[in-house]
C-alpha cells in the first residue's frame, strides 16, 4: 500500500472510531430510558480509560506567515474521579493524549499531551442516566518528533460535560464532550532546535490560544 493509502487508512479509522463512539452512546441512551428503576450502590472512586477523537488548533509558519492547522486525529486518556462531600460531586484527575501532524509545506510529527486536575458536578435524580459537567486547570506538552526540536510546556484549562450510563454497580459508560484550550505567547517562537548547530523555529503561535475540541466514550470501573 503506498503512503498516500496508509494516511488515508488511518484517517477514515479515526473517524471511523468517532462515528462508532457516538452511535454506541446513543444506543446506551436509547436503552437506558426504557430499563427498569434499580436504585444503584454509590462508589468512592472512579477509573475511566477513554478513546475518542480530537480535532482543531492552528500554529504559524515563522518563514511565510502561513498558517499550520493541527490534524484532527484520534485521541486517548483517562479520568480518575473521587466522590467529594455529596456523590453529586467528583474531584478529577485527566490526561489525555493526541499524536498528530502540524500540515504544512513540511509536516511535523507533533504528540499533545493534556495533564489536568479539577471537578465535576453530576445531576443524579434519573438512576439511569446522569449528566455531567466539569471544568479542570493543569498543563499541556506539545512534543515535536525529529531534529533535535525542544518539547514545550503550557498552562490549560478544560471546560467539559457529557454523560454517565451505569450498567451494574461497578460497571459503567461515561461520554464526554470537551474543549482545551493552552495559553501561549504570541511573541515567542517554539519548537525550537536545542542544539548548537541549529537556532531555528518551526513554528511560532497563531494568537494567545491554542484551542482544541474533543469527544469520547470510555468504560467506567467504580470501587
Amino acid at each position: 500500500m503506498t503512503g498516500f493509502g496508509v494516511k488515508r487508512m488511518k484517517f477514515l479509522n479515526s473517524r471511523a472510531m468517532a462515528v462508532v463512539a457516538l452511535a454506541t452512546a446513543g444506543c446506551v441512551v436509547a436503552w437506558s430510558a426504557g430499563a427498569a428503576d434499580a436504585p444503584r450502590r454509590q462508589n468512592n472512586y472512579e477509573i475511566t480509560p477513554f478513546g475518542g477523537y480530537m480535532f482543531g488548533g492552528k500554529f504559524d509558519d515563522p518563514t511565510d506567515n502561513s498558517d499550520r492547522d493541527v490534524k484532527e486525529d484520534a485521541t486517548f486518556g483517562v479520568f480518575a474521579d473521587i466522590v467529594a462531600d455529596v456523590p453529586e460531586r467528583q474531584y478529577e484527575f485527566l490526561f489525555a493524549n493526541q499524536s498528530t501532524t502540524v500540515k504544512g509545506a513540511v509536516p511535523l510529527d507533533l504528540d499533545i499531551q493534556y495533564l489536568q486536575v479539577g471537578g465535576t458536578v453530576a445531576y443524579m435524580d434519573n438512576p439511569h442516566i446522569y449528566p455531567f459537567f466539569g471544568a479542570t486547570v493543569g498543563a499541556t506538552r506539545f512534543s515535536p518528533k525529529g531534529n533535535n526540536l525542544d518539547d514545550e510546556t503550557k498552562i490549560s484549562f478544560t471546560l467539559g460535560g457529557g454523560f454517565k450510563v451505569p450498567i451494574t454497580d461497578h460497571v459503567g459508560l461515561r461520554f464526554d464532550a470537551r474543549a482545551f484550550l493552552t495559553l501561549l505567547d504570541t511573541d515567542g517562537n517554539i519548537f525550537c532546535v536545542s542544539d548548537a548547530a541549529g537556532g531555528a523555529c518551526r513554528i511560532s503561535a497563531r494568537s494567545d490560544t491554542f484551542v482544541q475540541y474533543a469527544a469520547g466514550l470510555g468504560i467506567t470501573a467504580a470501587f
